[in-house]
This record gives C-alpha cells, structure tokens and sequence, in this order.
C-alpha cells in the first residue's frame, strides 16, 4: 500500500512539473509574439507621424490632392441674419 501511495505521489509531482514546463513554454512564445506584434505597432506608428509631418501633408497636397482653402465669399452664413 504505501508503495502504491509512494508510485502515485512521484507521478503526480511529474504531471505537475511536466504541465508547469508546458505552460511555460506557451507563455515564453506567447512573449514572443508580443514583442513581435510590439515591433510592428511602432513601425506603424513612426510611418504615422512621419506621413501625418505637417510638411509632408503640404507635399501631398500639391502633388497629388491640390486642394485649395475655402475661399470667404463661398462661406454660406445660416440662421437669423
């Protein structure tokens, strides 16, 4: 009995130690590609700020937008006037 009690416990603590490295291992790629994912969210962030630069806007603008600004007398005033 006690060696039946003595072959479960060893098992058990194995199960254990064989589950807790799996889950570690999950955990370390699971890192990974936060870090990953990380990277590429700060790409697309200084792609950002460089396309949004208030100069490279104006350099859109002439080359390929050509928008204009709205000119005061195509202004339309609603309301009670």
């Amino acid at each position: 009995m006690k060696i039946f009690l003595l072959i479960i416990i060893i098992f058990s603590i194995v199960g254990t130690k064989f589950m807790a490295t799996n889950q570690i291992n999950q955990i370390k790629k699971l890192e990974k590609e936060i870090y990953k994912i990380d990277n590429e969210i700060e790409k697309l962030r200084t792609d950002y700020s460089y396309f949004s630069s208030p100069q490279n806007l104006k350099n859109i603008n002439k080359t390929e937008l050509k928008l204009v600004p709205i000119e005061q007398i195509d202004i339309i005033k609603l309301g009670d006037e």
